[in-house]
């Protein structure tokens, strides 16, 4: 398993919540927040459901009977606040000094929550971001700290078994990604991250990192744009592989992979999978300028 422990390590979770500024700026960030680490905990939690129902039914994953119990609790509160727009709340402890201590020993946490499965998950905004502005947390952990903090709301209370349950999902999705990386400056990338999943059908997460800065979640546009062939056809699933980079007659950048896209025939009830190219293109400042699947 990956080292996610070490972030899992400063989850803990608290019932009532002291007063805290809300303050715009230095640091404190309320709501879905700006940078590209707030942006990847919405990201997360949009994608959870479907990542853990893929774990579930994927013998890889290695879930047990009880963690499968807790991650189908954990979909049915991601569904619950799909819409809940205040579902992470990011503070400075900084500017709101103890916020984040519930004693001595439990200091300088990163997240908290409470046992109730409408609670906010609020985020320690000072620890989102290394000294030089980099992203101090991966989407990987991200999402292993989101599973402890909602398996803490669907009522469980010890954290080595949320932190051993978020470490298996956050290992099973990074295994099933692929990073594809372009160099633009001499300490920053652009990067796209394919993440495909068998079960309970074949579905692709795809995200694109700015170098560092920002962020887009592509998923819905690259499935809007997956068409079938036939009107008799159903879109039901896709499969993206063999990422790689290239340049147009423009000289834009553009991202190249192949897609296979699966159609549900009505009358006959087969699946039919059709090969075709993704082409994602960038201007001059690497912004994406048009996304086709053709």
């Amino acid at each position: 398993m990956k080292n996610f422990l070490l972030i899992l390590v400063i989850v803990f979770t608290v019932i009532n919540y002291p007063a805290f500024s809300r303050e715009k700026g230095g640091g404190v960030i309320v709501g879905n927040g700006a940078g590209i680490v707030e942006t990847n905990f919405q990201f997360a939690f949009h994608s959870l459901g479907s990542i853990l129902q893929s774990c579930i039914k994927n013998t890889n994953c290695s879930l047990q009977p009880d963690e499968i119990i807790i991650a189908e609790s954990i979909i049915n509160i991601v569904k619950k606040n799909a819409d809940k727009k205040d579902r992470f709340v990011f503070v400075s402890e900084k500017l709101n000094p103890g916020f984040f201590t519930t004693s001595d020993s439990e200091m300088n946490r990163i997240a908290k929550t409470g046992l109730d499965s409408s609670s906010t998950i609020f985020i320690n905004a000072d620890m989102l971001y290394l000294n030089n502005g980099a992203p101090a947390l991966s989407f990987q952990s991200i999402l292993a700290l989101i599973i402890h903090e909602l398996g803490h709301q669907s009522g469980i209370r010890d954290h080595a078994s949320l932190d051993i349950l978020g470490v298996k999902v956050a290992d099973f999705s990074e295994n099933l990604t692929s990073h594809y990386g372009y160099k633009v400056e001499s300490n920053k990338s652009i990067l796209f991250s394919v993440t495909n999943f068998d079960q309970p059908i074949k579905s692709t997460i795809f995200i694109f990192n700015w170098k560092n800065e920002k962020s887009q979640d592509l998923s819905n546009t690259l499935a809007a744009s997956s068409s079938c062939k036939y009107d008799s056809e159903s879109y039901s699933g896709i499969e993206v592989s063999n990422g790689h980079f290239s340049f147009d007659g423009k000289n834009n950048l553009v991202f190249n992979a192949w897609v296979n896209v699966l159609c549900h025939e009505s009358f006959s009830g087969s699946i039919f999978v059709y090969k075709k190219s993704l082409i994602v293109t960038m201007d001059g400042q690497f912004n994406i300028l048009n996304l086709l699947v053709e």
